[in-house]
Order: C-alpha cells, then sequence, then structure tokens
C-alpha cells in the first residue's frame, strides 16, 4: 500500500490520472520521487500511443487491453519465492523426484502434525503450490521461462529506469493493473480475516432478564520479544535484491510496491524465535460480555479490538453470534410469550382463578366461566423486551387446556348423571319454546280450525246485533 495508499476512494483521479501521463508524472513528483524514474510511464515503444501532454484515444486503449504486455510478476515474483528451492530439488528435478519431494515435506509440515506452530500452516500451502506448478508440464515450462526472463532483465531494467526495475515476462495487462490496485483495498482484506466469530449458547431466562458471560477463544497478539515485527531488534537489514532497495518494481505500465520487502527496500532474513518470523503468537483471550434483555436467536454482539491481530498491528472485532435455548414453559413469538393453563372442567363451567408463570414470578389470573379449550387471555406489558429505542415490553398470552377426568367415584357419577338429564331436558325445551310458531301455522292450515273460527265470527255478529 505504500505507494498507492493516496489512490484510495479516488475512481475519478484514477481514470484521469492513468490516461493523462503528464499529471501521472506530477503527482508522483509531489511523493518525493525522482521524475526521471517515471520516464518509462509516458515513453514507450508504442510512441503513438504515449504522447507525454496528450489524452489518450479510447479507442487505442481498448487495443492495449487486448495485446499481450510483457512483465514477469506471475509466479516468479510471488511471496512464496523460488519454487525449485522450496521444494528443495534441482530446476532439472524429474516428475518422481519433485513428487518424493513434496510429500516428505508435506508430511513434515501439515497442519494436523504441527498444531502449536502457527507457521507449518503457511510453509505448507507455499510447498503445495510449488508442487502443484512444477508438476504441470505447461505451468513448469511458463515458470522456467518467466524466471530467466526475469534474471536477464533485472539488470538491464535498474540500468534504465533510474533505480525502477521493469518487470518482463508474458501476462495479460488486467492482471498488472488487478496487482497493483488490490494493493488498494489490502487493509480492508486484511481487517475482515483478522475478526473473529464464535457462536454463544445462553437459556431462554438468560436471554430474557439480560446477564453476563465469560467468553475464552482462541486468538493471537503481538509478539512481545520483537514487538510484532518478526525479528530481532537488533537484526541487520540488507538491502532487496527484487526492487535494488527502491521498494517499488515497474509492472508495465505502473508503479507497484516490492512484494518481496513489502515496499520497505530491505530484507532481514534473521527471525525471531519466539514466534517464528510471523510477528504473532498464538494465545488464549478473554473477554466479559453484557448480554442484553430481550436478545433472540441469529442475535450479533460486536467486540471491538478483542479479534486477531492484523498485519498492520491492528485487532479485529469479535463477533458473537447468539443461540437462545427453547423453554419448557414459555413459547416466544418476537417479544410475546405464550404458556398454557391446565384447568379443570368444572372451573371452565364455573370460572375461578389460577395462578400462571410469568418472568417476574406468579401472576393470579381470573377464568371466564364457560372458557373454552384454547382460549387465550392477554397479560399486558408481561413480555419480553422490545428492540428500539423506548423501552417498551411485548404481552403474554395465557392459553387454557381443560382437563377432564378419566375416572369417577360413585357420587360424581349419580351427580353427573343428573346434571346430564338436567341438561337434556333444557335442551329440549328451548327446542319446544324455539318451535311454537311452527306449530301454530301447521294448525291453522287444519279444517278444525277453520270451523273454529267460523263458529266465533258468528258469535261475535249476533252478540253485536243484540247490543246495537
Amino acid at each position: 500500500m505504500a505507494g498507492f495508499s493516496w489512490l484510495r476512494n479516488r475512481p475519478n483521479f484514477i481514470l484521469h490520472k492513468f490516461l493523462y501521463p503528464q499529471h501521472l508524472a506530477s503527482v508522483c513528483s509531489r511523493r518525493r520521487v525522482a521524475s526521471k524514474a517515471f520516464h518509462p510511464i509516458v515513453h514507450s515503444r508504442r510512441g503513438d500511443f504515449y504522447n507525454a501532454g496528450k489524452p489518450l484515444d479510447f479507442a487505442n486503449i481498448r487495443m492495449l487491453l487486448l495485446k499481450r504486455c510483457i512483465h514477469a510478476t506471475g509466479y516468479y515474483n510471488s511471496r512464496e519465492g523460488d519454487y525449485y528451492q522450496l521444494l528443495g530439488v534441482p530446476q532439472n528435478a524429474s516428475k518422481d523426484e519433485i513428487k518424493k519431494a513434496f510429500h516428505a515435506l508435506a508430511k513434515k509440515y501439515h497442519p494436523d502434525a504441527n498444531k502449536n506452530n502457527p507457521l507449518a500452516k503457511r510453509k505448507f500451502q507455499e510447498i503445495r503450490e510449488a508442487y502443484e506448478v512444477l508438476q504441470d508440464s505447461e505451468k513448469r515450462a511458463e515458470y522456467d521461462m518467466l524466471k530467466q526472463q526475469s534474471r536477464e532483465n533485472t539488470t538491464s531494467s535498474s540500468r534504465g529506469t533510474g533505480g525502477f526495475r521493469h518487470a518482463n515476462g508474458s501476462a495479460e495487462f488486467s492482471d498488472s493493473f488487478q496487482k497493483i490496485f488490490s494493493e488498494i483495498f489490502e487493509e480492508e482484506t486484511d481487517n475482515a480475516t483478522s475478526d473473529i466469530q464464535v457462536e454463544l449458547s445462553i437459556s431462554f431466562l438468560e436471554a430474557a432478564q439480560g446477564c453476563t458471560k465469560h467468553l475464552s477463544f482462541d486468538s493471537n497478539i503481538l509478539c512481545e520479544s520483537c514487538d510484532g515485527h518478526g525479528y530481532p531488534v537488533n537484526a541487520k537489514a540488507k538491502r532487496c535484491p527484487t526492487c535494488e532497495g527502491t521498494g517499488t518494481v515497474f509492472i508495465h505500465p505502473f508503479l507497484a510496491r516490492c512484494s518481496t520487502c513489502k515496499g520497505s527496500g530491505h530484507i532481514i532474513k534473521e527471525y525471531c524465535r519466539s514466534c517464528g518470523g510471523s510477528g504473532i503468537v498464538e494465545v488464549v483471550k478473554e473477554v466479559t460480555v453484557p448480554i442484553p434483555a430481550g436478545v433472540d436467536s441469529g442475535d450479533i454482539i460486536s467486540v471491538p479490538r478483542a479479534g486477531k491481530v492484523g498485519r498492520r498491528g491492528q485487532s479485529g472485532t469479535l463477533v458473537i453470534k447468539l443461540k437462545v435455548a427453547e423453554d419448557l414453559v414459555f413459547q416466544r413469538d418476537g417479544a410475546d410469550l405464550y404458556v398454557d393453563s391446565n384447568i379443570g372442567f368444572t372451573q371452565a363451567l364455573i370460572g375461578g382463578k389460577v395462578d400462571v408463570p410469568t418472568l417476574n414470578g406468579k401472576a393470579q389470573v381470573k377464568i371466564p366461566k364457560g372458557v373454552q379449550h384454547g382460549q387465550l387471555t392477554i397479560l399486558r406489558g408481561k413480555g419480553l423486551p422490545r428492540k428500539g429505542f423506548f423501552v417498551d415490553h411485548g404481552d403474554q398470552y395465557v392459553r387454557f387446556r381443560i382437563n377432564f377426568p378419566t375416572v369417577v367415584n360413585d357420587r360424581q357419577r349419580a351427580i353427573l348423571e343428573e346434571f346430564a338429564k338436567e341438561e337434556i331436558e333444557q335442551a329440549q325445551n328451548m327446542a319446544v319454546d324455539g318451535n311454537w310458531w311452527i306449530r301454530l301455522t301447521e294448525y291453522a292450515t287444519t279444517p278444525r280450525f277453520m270451523l273454529e273460527l267460523s263458529t266465533l265470527m258468528l258469535v261475535l255478529l249476533f252478540i253485536n246485533k243484540v247490543l246495537t
């Protein structure tokens, strides 16, 4: 990031400055870099394409992206170093020799066999990558070619560019572009990988009422012996052979930070015995975390600066994902709670009161007369705390479950039979009272009703005649 941290969040600058080379030279001069070092950027074999002081033609830009440029930053300049040296074999080694060397090193540095050595995993990845390249005939041929070209161009590049190294080989222009701008977002990637994610299981009551938890987890810290540098304090630094001490390499047509020395211009071959050169040591960290009331499964609690130490010495974040266990009494729906209350069938008929559990202890609830099985009653504000700016609570719902007896004695049976008889008679009377209109209409259509009605009318006429 040393040479390109000033490009962060500047997409317009990236487009404008790299398409107008004279601006790039002026900006880089402000970065205290000798102006002659940027001569290769504004001068190339494509003289019609790079014209200092003139904007570039977008049609030519497209052609440049489609053409193959020359640089050798592929496998050879990667952080792993020489693949033959990693496997400990000569350059003319056969595939069987490479395979035999790989198996021996893989057995030695396998992570399962080196659980207490943080460098073993990285070493294992390096030798595996070397084996994958050298075992493949095409990849190995390309690697050997890039390696040879890199050696040939190191001397000529350092002479012709004022100390900046040209990297030549066969790869796409987009690879160079990706290599450069991957450094711009290196910090974000480093911060993301230094975070630690753990899962914390808590009981229902702990989630409902809130609690404090003590956590222990595997992490790392900066090595105290070397202050996180990875080498002793009195170690001697040597000039980086890759960038010749400049800290940068020239990847046509840009400048990039040297991957060998990480932009410092020098390397130190000695390493700290305590941390094995990594600058960090594995430890077990402990934190105390307050759990707020009302949390649910899937909720996240973040503890800043409790994660692993990144390459820049900054600790990441401890990310705690909660898992709340289910309760045998309470059922949860957000901030609302549901609880079952078992009552007898006589209580359901005549009503009464019953004690039900709440988060704050027992509460007495009135049983309505004639309550039905599964009917709900509400206790306002007896639920869980709601999430939000204002402190609020959900409700608790009491669900009545009616228990019917399976065995009764003779006296209870007699009472129930008498009750059943009265219930049947009451139902019949209600049925009779409800059918009087039907019976009246049926009687009005009979001949007897017509005869009685005619007789009544004659009597009324006779009385009226007599009175008048």
